[in-house]
């Protein structure tokens, strides 16, 4: 057994190991309960983070590609528009033009049919005057290149006819005088043709015994056609045509039957038989590549074409033949279709279909494409850049992968030329165009190249404006979410602290309370500080806004090397005080934008306009090596054009206006030039310099350019001695004293003015009045004004 009082040190101390024990742990317990609520208060803030990164990231992904995906939508939207508006203008234009072409035709044929009525003369035996001017008018409405004239001749008339085209030849000549004189005509020019009277026969070849070529009716290869073509028991021939190019095709100028040519035979007797007019399917077609027929029937065709088309066609670019029947019928307006009428010939005409297309599009409307289609030709296509329209060649040669956006409709739909069937509303008033007979389609389609013009990089550049944004966002959320999570970390390290602190010296349910009374004592702190100091407005910026024009630095300069001019109208006061308002001022305003003009020409500064008197400086506002000589030019210039506009005016203001003459003033010198800000601020000259040169125009002579010592030692200076006529008399000038000066005298004439000594009474008086220009106030009594002219200027230019 221990003793007692070894027990009770025993008891004591486990007591002592019990309550540190006890206080170790609820320590630790305390660390991690804080190290658990940091630990979760981070991983929160660590999700939100990631969220509002992924959303970043998302809404960048989202933003890029949709600003692509619509920047270049719009530039598709952009490309269609404007190809759907150039298919549609195509299309109108080539029908507005195809009407013109059969209206002005149909015209013509009403003309030939008149005159036959009423000259009594009968089919065939027609020959229209002034033929070839009537063709010229017409082939430049229609387009066309070529024009003719073919009667109807039966067989019974096959001799007669004959006697009678070698009768009334003459309007040959007349077409190849005018054909000749015509300006615009770029084909062959033939005005000789008698040395083609030659016997022709079979193939063309040249016969023995001679006769009168065109005494007979011929076909193909220059063979005498004796006998109607199979097609209708008749003659076509030739007659009246224009261009004429009597060398042209087989070197007949008329009585080529055009039964000759098929593809036109089939037009014609459609033509005929439905009273229609007939677009011919591509004449100068090559309809079988193998065959050396029709490959030499298409060169035939282009080698006559060339005669009468620009050097620089293609001749193997499509033409078509356009036929009108022409019925013996001026009963009406429009032809009665279902009435017979006797057919007495056709009028046919050649077109390029280039001519149809060119000229439509503006420049930078690139890349449409045109096909032409018929059932009983090949195809052929163009290309339209702009006005200009290329030959791309036979066939359909579109992309397919615009077929989607084709634009396509018949020529006589087009053309709006159905005559009068029902529901036309076209003022075409000649016979319908045939609809069954190798209808013409004409197809727009947009190509690579035109979608190329629409397309830019700037759906590519704002998608990568976008993204940038969004990555510059996302860089400044990092770098702010760093340092807020610094800051944090460094207050959570405090709390944690302070926590710790409080955590040590009160019970947990001591701590709430005054957790909760800190909380409620900072709200009503709030609500108190809220209620008696409401938030002001403040001024701060109009305050700002008053003091700009104090706070930035004055708008001025030196001018070290300058010469002015100071230029007087003598006689003005005088003058100005017997005239209208309205005459001064137009006087001023003729002669002053003549100088101007003249200042604009010699680089030369115009300062201001003071009443009469004109301000002008060299030197400024950029530095000029030979200031003075260009002055002295200005101002030599000025004086020669007053004298001009004084006369020119002087029948409407009055003869005494050429009595005006001009005194002028130039100094070399330093000035200081700027812009005094405020209200009506403007370009003003300091510096005795300024002072020197007024004086200079004060004691100067009308007619005359008197000028200083300081300007005359700069024209020396540049070569121009010559100019200077020294002064026989000094010149006392106020605060100066005796003053040398000099004459300008130049070779323009200014020296021969008269010479008189006088003070420029006008020049000083408005110097008097508006000294304030120069930075001087005006004079506050007006008694000042009465004085001597003399003595207000000194004081003006003397402050």
């Amino acid at each position: 057994m221990m003793p007692d009082h070894i027990q009770q040190d025993h008891d004591m101390s486990e007591a002592s190991e019990h309550m540190y024990a006890t206080s170790s742990n609820v320590d630790s317990q305390r660390k991690e309960e804080r190290d658990v609520i940091a630990k979760q208060e981070s991983q929160i803030v660590f999700v939100f983070r990631l969220l509002v990164v992924t959303v970043l990231v998302i809404s960048a992904v989202t933003v890029s590609l949709g600003v692509y995906f619509y920047t270049t939508g719009q530039e598709k939207t952009s490309f269609e528009a404007r190809f759907d508006s150039d298919a549609t203008k195509i299309l109108e234009t080539i029908g507005t033009s195809f009407e013109q072409t059969l209206g002005s035709t149909d015209a013509f044929i009403t003309q030939l049919i008149a005159y036959a009525r009423y000259s009594n003369s009968s089919w065939p035996y027609v020959t229209m005057p002034a033929f070839a001017i009537h063709a010229t008018k017409l082939l430049k409405l229609s387009k066309a290149f070529y024009f003719s004239v073919y009667p109807f001749v039966e067989p019974s008339q096959h001799d007669e006819w004959l006697d009678y085209t070698n009768e009334t030849n003459g309007w040959i000549y007349e077409s190849l005088d005018i054909q000749a004189r015509d300006k615009d005509w770029w084909g062959a020019t033939e005005t000789e043709w008698s040395h083609r009277h030659e016997i022709y026969s079979s193939g063309g070849k040249k016969a023995d015994e001679p006769h009168d070529y065109m005494h007979e009716i011929y076909s193909s290869g220059g063979k005498k056609a004796d006998e109607p073509h199979d097609y209708m028991n008749n003659f076509l021939p030739s007659w009246q045509v224009h261009p004429m190019v009597p060398s042209a095709g087989y070197g007949f100028p008329y009585n080529y039957d055009i039964w000759d040519i098929p593809e036109l035979a089939q037009a014609i007797l459609y033509a005929d038989e439905h009273k229609r007019v007939v677009v011919s399917p591509q004449v100068n077609a090559v309809y079988d590549p193998t065959s050396e027929e029709s490959i030499d029937s298409a060169a035939g065709q282009n080698y006559w074409a060339s005669s009468y088309t620009h050097p620089d066609l293609d001749n193997a670019e499509p033409f078509s033949v356009i036929t009108f029947p022409i019925y013996d019928s001026l009963e009406s307006v429009t032809l009665d279709l279902s009435k017979n009428h006797t057919f007495v010939g056709i009028v046919t005409f050649s077109l390029y279909w280039r001519e149809l297309i060119q000229n439509i599009l503006p420049k930078g409307s690139d890349g449409a494409i045109v096909v032409f289609e018929d059932p009983c030709a090949p195809a052929f296509t163009y290309r339209l850049d702009g006005p200009k329209a290329t030959w791309l060649g036979p066939g359909d040669l579109h992309d397919p992968a615009y077929d989607h956006m084709k634009h396509s409709a018949t020529l006589p739909d087009i053309a709006n030329v159905h005559g009068q069937q029902e529901g036309s509303y076209s003022t075409y008033t000649g016979l319908p165009i045939a609809e069954d007979f190798c209808t013409r389609t004409i197809s727009v389609y947009p190509s690579s190249a035109m979608e190329d013009h629409h397309q830019t990089e700037d759906p590519v550049l704002f998608t990568i404006v976008a993204a940038c944004i969004f990555l510059f966002t996302s860089a400044i959320f990092i770098i702010y979410d760093f340092w807020v999570n610094r800051r944090q970390r460094i207050v959570m390290q405090r709390a944690l602290a302070s926590g710790a602190i409080v955590s040590s010296l009160f019970p947990e349910n001591v701590r709430k309370q005054l957790y909760k009374e800190e909380e409620h004592k900072k709200e009503n702190e709030k609500a108190i500080k809220d209620f008696m100091f409401p938030k002001m407005g403040t001024n701060e910026s109009s305050t700002m806004q008053d003091g700009s024009l104090t706070s930035s630095r004055p708008i001025a300069d030196h001018f070290e090397n300058t010469t002015i001019l100071f230029a007087d109208l003598v006689g003005f006061t005088a003058w100005s005080a017997s005239r209208q308002p309205v005459e001064v001022f137009e006087l001023l305003e003729s002669v002053y934008g003549q100088f101007d003009k003249i200042a604009l020409r010699r680089k030369v500064f115009k300062v201001e306009t003071i009443g009469d008197c004109y301000v002008a400086v060299t030197g400024i506002p950029n530095p000029q090596k030979n200031h003075a000589a260009i002055m002295g030019r200005f101002a030599s210039d000025c004086m020669v054009e007053l004298r001009q506009v004084t006369r020119n005016l002087a029948d409407k203001l009055g003869e005494d206006t050429i009595k005006l003459s001009m005194r002028g003033g130039l100094h070399s010198g330093s000035v200081t030039a700027g812009v005094l800000r405020g209200e009506k601020g403007r370009f003003q000259l300091f510096g005795d310099a300024v002072n020197t040169a007024a004086r200079m125009e004060q004691n100067g002579a009308a007619g005359k350019i008197h000028i200083s010592q300081e300007c005359a030692d700069a024209l020396r200076m540049v070569g121009k001695g010559k100019w200077l006529v020294p002064r026989e008399d000094k010149i006392i000038a106020k605060g100066k004293g005796e003053l040398d000066s000099f004459w300008l005298v130049m070779s323009n004439g200014a020296e021969t003015m008269s010479q008189g000594t006088g003070i420029s009474s006008d020049c000083a008086a408005h110097f008097r009045t508006t000294g304030s220009s120069f930075g001087l106030p005006p004079p506050l009594d007006s008694s000042i004004a009465h004085q001597d002219v003399n003595g207000d200027f000194e004081k003006v230019v003397d402050v």
